[in-house]
């Protein structure tokens, strides 16, 4: 064949001449890269008077307008491991050995398309020895744009905490590190898309004083193994684990302990029995590990809640407080990332992304239908949520979606939040027309809406804002990613903390239909009162006490009824009010006096109600024994779900609390009064636990069967429990047609993507 390849604003680019036009079409699909992805080729025949003499790649065209994927990074190839390992090699132990199948991309990007001097690496200038790998179409450098070497490449280098620099080799630096590590030291390393916090997690002391430092109580760290066989030693790691841990991606994954051995395993996951497991994906990663030779602490660079740091100067100054030393390089990161983190299900394997961010960042959908639907053509900037904040943006015909950004509350976040959508702009020349936005009036992202209306108002074509509901965005998510605009009939299952719904009901456990391309919620959790905002969602037992007090005012009401002109009556009265005694001496000893009577009273006067399944669960986790104050969001769903799972691998005989009832909305009170009987009559918690899993789902077969449904779709941060999304698929599978996120994360990481989905197709 004979012609070139380039790079344009439509992506890769092939005009070739010769009579084998057609096979070699069909090889590109067979033979592709390991790390790309054809979402759509055409082949044609067009007209030419040119003769080519050979094949060349020819250059990209300067300031074309791109409508093209963003790249993720990739984790590093086994060829340049071997490399990297190898005493004869030049790149011996230089962390930023590449080709072009593995290594940074998105990080490092300045604009696109994805070419050397669009890119942070462009101020390092190839030497002679990398210039001919990148010209030579043999070496699998060729046209690696971030091909570099220890001679021309990035430079690391190590100091501690008081500025003291060490000299040395690459080597004799990570053997320092190895060293430091060994005595309990805290270092902080920038790895390519940010920086990390590592320390020996074989020393209890070292964990512990790093969870004092970064003022992380509780919330379970990551641990950096130095490959699969030393995962093995350690963990239950299945074949579709490895898989993934070998993949582009390479996410941190959580999974079940199989032998503690030395690992500090209670500092390192509190009360859990599974940790968020992580393979060397990066040339620093596995220099660190292999020379360290132990399992290693490996958590964001940051104080909890705050963005991950990028920069020296930053770190220095932020994690100054945190580490004893830092490995510290050349490399100037574009955007910062935190590790991906997945799950799979025990039983049935189902896949959940806890938090999609490197290596799968900035995800795109090709959006074909959805680019069918934007007929006008508007550039649109979903803002997403303000926990687990994502945006998405639609500059071209497909859609981006930022990697997590996190917690919008924290003011660093909220500016990273900005930066990162800036970038965006700079990277598309972009400027929006539709801004979609939460229906909570609130939200911090929404800060930056005037900004864009000010610049807009200049224009020809003025923004316009419009608002989503947060639980519909969820809905519109899943039915997006699974593409089921088109089904007939769908319940959607929203479970998750709290989302604005009116001005007086707080939604979180909602059941929607959509049908004739319409959505109309049709049943919920049971309403609560929601007190003390924020504090609610920080102490399970405000959570316990207005369900429980909920219960009371209803069971004293019924108790009256029952006792005017009903005399046979008087012993189910008398037998309700010692029950409720009875549950009232249980709760009321985790109330200082003053709490009991305040709280009681705000119940009782609440005007603002809420249906959160993610407060019923803090609820239904205080009465089983998770009685502390929550470090981090989810904590004691993912205590109960853990004792749950205790009894559900014995498989015992489950007990559907609501056998018996009839009901439109999932009845609150009926389960948390059997829970709180089963608990003071001594049962085991664990049992108990899996119960109210196994209520839930038998819940949901209730209601779609009264519906006469058949396709389920699943969203919302509750759906991360896998112990639900087992039971689901168990119960549930045989009867109904299940859908859950697999590209994105069920939680509120989705409601960007949800936001434009639901304004596309039923706006």
């Amino acid at each position: 064949m004979k012609g070139y390849v380039s790079n344009d604003e439509l992506g890769v680019i092939i005009f070739c001449q010769g009579q084998n036009s057609e096979i070699f079409f069909k090889e590109i699909h067979h033979k592709k890269p390991k790390s790309s992805e054809i979402i759509l080729s055409e082949i044609r025949e067009v007209e030419t008077t040119k003769n080519f003499d050979n094949f060349f790649i020819k250059p990209t065209e300067k300031n074309i307008v791109v409508d093209i994927p963003l790249t993720p990074d990739f984790a590093t190839c086994e060829s340049c491991e071997n490399e990297l390992f190898d005493e004869n090699n030049p790149r011996y132990f230089y962390p930023f050995i590449t080709c072009t199948q593995c290594g940074p991309r998105y990080s490092i990007t300045k604009k696109f398309p994805f070419e050397r001097e669009n890119t942070a690496i462009e101020v390092f200038k190839m030497c002679p020895n990398c210039l001919a790998e990148y010209r030579n179409p043999d070496d699998i450098r060729f046209h690696s744009q971030t091909n570099s070497c220890p001679d021309c490449g990035i430079q690391i280098w190590l100091k501690d905490k008081e500025g003291n620099e060490f000299k040395g080799t690459n080597k004799e630096i990570f053997e320092k590190l190895a060293e430091e590590l060994s005595q309990g030291k805290i270092i902080a390393l920038k790895n390519t898309a940010g920086y990390l916090l590592m320390c020996d997690a074989t020393n209890s002391e070292a964990v512990s004083e790093l969870r004092k430092r970064k003022r992380r109580p509780t919330k379970p760290f990551a641990v950096l193994f130095s490959g699969i066989e030393k995962m093995q030693e350690y963990l239950e790691i299945s074949h579709l684990q490895i898989q993934h841990f070998k993949s582009s991606e390479s996410p941190i994954i959580v999974t079940k302990i199989k032998d503690k051995k030395d690992l500090a395993i209670n500092e390192i996951s509190p009360k859990m029995n599974s940790v968020g497991a992580m393979f060397p994906y990066s040339g620093m990663l596995k220099l660190i590990s292999k020379t360290f030779g132990k399992p290693l602490i490996a958590t964001s660079g940051n104080f909890h809640g705050s963005p991950i740091c990028s920069n020296t100067e930053e770190a220095e100054q932020i994690l100054g407080k945190i580490a004893d030393y830092f490995l510290h390089n050349t490399l100037e990161i574009q955007h910062p990332q935190d590790d991906s983190v997945i799950k799979f299900s025990p039983k049935n394997h189902q896949k959940i992304i806890f938090r999609r961010s490197r290596g799968f960042a900035p995800n795109y959908f090709f959006a074909e239908e959805l680019s069918e639907l934007n007929k006008d053509k508007n550039k649109i900037l979903c803002l997403g949520g303000d926990l687990k904040n994502t945006f998405a943006m639609v500059p071209n015909n497909h859609v981006y979606i930022s990697e997590y950004i996190g917690d919008l509350a924290n003011f660093e976040t909220y500016e990273r939040f900005e930066n990162t959508v800036k970038s965006y702009q700079k990277i598309f020349n972009f400027q929006p027309e539709i801004i979609l936005k939460d229906l909570h009036p609130k939200y911090e992202n929404q800060n930056i809406i005037s900004k864009f209306l000010k610049k807009s108002a200049q224009s020809a074509k003025s923004a316009r804002v419009e608002e989503v509901q947060h639980h519909k965005a969820h809905f519109a998510s899943i039915l997006g990613e699974k593409k089921m605009w088109k089904k007939d009939k769908v319940l959607g299952v929203i479970w998750d903390g709290i989302g604005f719904g009116t001005s007086t009901e707080i939604w979180g456990g909602e059941f929607f239909i959509f049908e004739n391309q319409k959505m109309e919620r049709v049943a919920q959790l049971e309403n609560f009162a929601w007190i003390l905002g924020d504090k609610m969602s920080k102490s399970p037992k405000i959570s316990a006490l207005s369900i429980f007090l909920s219960n009371e005012k209803e069971s004293h009401e019924v108790a009256e009824i029952k006792s005017i002109g009903q005399s046979s009556m008087k012993g189910e009265v008398r037998k309700s009010e010692a029950t409720k005694w009875r549950n009232q001496n249980f709760l009321k000893p985790f109330f200082d006096e003053n709490e009991w009577k305040i709280y009681t009273n705000l119940v009782e006067k609440s005007e603002i109600k809420t249906s959160s399944m993610g407060r019923f669960f803090d609820a239904v986790s205080f009465i089983l024994g998770f009685e502390k104050p929550i470090d981090f969001e989810g904590e004691s769903a993912m205590w109960l779900e853990k004792i749950s799972l205790e009894a559900f691998e014995k498989n015992i005989e489950l007990t559907d609390y609501l056998a018996s009832q009839e009901f439109e909305n999932i009845p609150t009170k009926i389960i948390f009064d059997k829970i709180l009987e089963e608990k003071i009559s001594g049962k085991d918690v664990c049992e108990i636990g899996l119960n109210f899993h196994f209520t839930l789902i038998k819940a949901i077969e209730k209601i779609a069967e009264r519906f006469d449904v058949k396709e389920l779709a699943f969203s919302g941060g509750v759906w991360q429990n896998a112990l639900l999304v087992d039971l689901a698929i168990d119960v549930l599978g045989e009867k109904f047609s299940l859908h859950f996120h697999e590209k994105l994360s069920p939680n509120d990481e989705n409601i960007s993507f949800g936001q434009l989905n639901y304004y596309l197709n039923l706006k």
